[in-house]
C-alpha cells in the first residue's frame, strides 16, 4: 500500500514539474502581437479635393507618416458624388475589410435620410470623432456688405446667388434656415463637389456668399475673402475672437459639422480598436492640436461605442432639421 502511495505522489510531482516547465517555456515566448494593418489603408474622403474633409484626411495621413505611427501608408482617396452617397456605397461594399476607413461630414447622416437609401449610419463601424468643424458666413473682401445686418438688408430685397458643397447638405441647410430666421428672399443656391471649389467661385465673383468651413475660406483670407459671422454657439478664440456669432446678432442659427472616422460594416473588433488608438495618438499630437486651432475647429475626441451613441443623437437632430426644411417627405 505504501509503495502504491509513493508511486501516486511521484506521478503528481512529475506532472507538476512538467507544468512548471511548460509555463517557463511560455514565458520565454513573445506575446502574440496586437493586430495592425498589413497593407496600405484606403482613407476614403466623402467629398472632392480642396474641401474640409479632403484637407483633414490628407493632413492626418501626413502626420501618421511623419511620426511613424503605423507600419503602412494611409492613402487618401476622394469619392465625391451623390452628396456622399458614392463614398458611403464604396465603403459599404468593403464589408469586413480591415484596410479601409472613411472620414465623414454631416452628409454621412443626412444623405441616407434625404435620398431614402437602403442603408444608414448604423451600417458602418464607428471608430472615432476627432473634431467638430465650424461655419462662417463669407463674402468677398471688396463686397459692399461689411456686416450681417447689411447682408440681410440686401438679401431681403433680392434673391442672392450663393454656393455650397453638394445639394441638400449642411451648407444648403444653413442657408435655408438663414432664409427662415431672417425672412430673406430665397437664395439661388449653386452646389459644387467640394468646399475648395465653393470658395474659389466666391473669390471669382460667380456667387455672392458662402458658408464655407474656416479651413476652406482661410486660404483666401484676408486678401480676397472676409467672414461676417460664425454659426458656432459662442465666439472663437484666437484670430477670430472678434467675429460675432449669428445668435448674438439676433439670428437663432447654430451648427457644427462632425469630423469622424468610420470603418466598413462588420469591421473586425481588433481593427476598430487599432484605428481608434491610432486616431487618439494623432489627436494628442501638438501638430494636430495646432492644426485645429489654426483652422478654427473644436477639439473633441470620442471612440468606439461612446462615439456610436453620440452619432445616434447627432442623427436624431438632423432628422428633425431635415423635416423642418421639408427635404424628406
Amino acid at each position: 500500500m505504501r509503495g502504491k502511495r509513493l508511486r501516486v505522489v511521484s506521478a503528481v510531482l512529475v506532472a507538476l514539474v512538467l507544468a512548471v516547465g511548460l509555463l517557463a517555456l511560455g514565458a520565454d515566448r513573445p506575446a502574440q502581437a496586437a493586430w495592425q494593418p498589413s497593407k496600405p489603408v484606403e482613407f476614403i474622403i466623402m467629398a472632392g479635393q480642396g474641401g474640409g474633409a479632403d484637407v483633414y484626411a490628407r493632413f492626418i495621413s501626413g502626420l501618421i507618416e511623419k511620426h511613424k505611427l503605423a507600419p503602412v501608408p494611409f492613402v487618401p482617396l476622394n469619392k465625391a458624388g451623390g452628396a456622399g452617397a458614392v463614398a458611403m456605397e464604396h465603403v459599404r461594399g468593403k464589408s469586413g475589410d480591415p484596410h479601409t476607413i472613411m472620414i465623414t461630414l454631416s452628409s454621412f447622416v443626412m444623405t441616407p435620410i434625404i435620398q431614402k437609401l437602403p442603408f444608414s449610419y448604423k451600417d458602418f463601424t464607428p471608430i472615432s470623432l476627432v473634431a467638430l468643424d465650424n461655419f462662417f458666413l463669407w463674402v468677398q473682401k471688396d463686397s459692399p456688405w461689411k456686416s450681417v445686418k447689411e447682408f440681410v438688408a440686401a438679401a431681403q430685397k433680392e434673391s442672392l446667388t450663393v454656393a455650397g458643397t453638394g445639394s441638400k447638405q449642411e451648407d444648403e441647410l444653413i442657408f435655408t434656415f438663414f432664409e427662415q430666421k431672417a425672412d430673406l428672399k430665397p437664395f439661388k443656391y449653386v452646389p459644387f463637389k467640394g468646399g475648395g471649389t465653393v470658395a474659389a467661385n466666391l473669390v471669382g465673383g460667380q456667387v455672392k456668399a458662402t458658408v464655407n468651413n474656416p479651413s476652406e475660406g482661410l486660404p483666401h483670407y484676408p486678401g480676397k475673402l472676409r467672414p461676417l459671422a460664425t454659426f458656432a454657439t459662442e465666439r472663437h478664440k484666437g484670430q477670430f475672437a472678434d467675429l460675432p456669432t449669428m445668435k448674438e446678432l439676433g439670428y437663432d442659427i447654430s451648427y457644427q459639422m462632425m469630423r469622424g472616422i468610420f470603418g466598413p460594416p462588420k469591421m473586425p473588433v481588433e481593427a476598430r480598436e487599432y484605428y481608434a488608438g491610432l486616431m487618439k495618438k494623432v489627436f494628442d499630437l501638438e501638430d494636430f492640436q495646432a492644426f485645429l486651432d489654426k483652422n478654427v475647429l473644436d477639439a473633441r475626441y470620442l471612440a468606439g461605442d461612446e462615439f456610436g451613441r453620440w452619432v445616434g443623437g447627432y442623427n436624431d437632430v438632423h432628422v428633425q432639421v431635415i423635416q423642418k426644411a421639408g427635404w424628406s417627405k
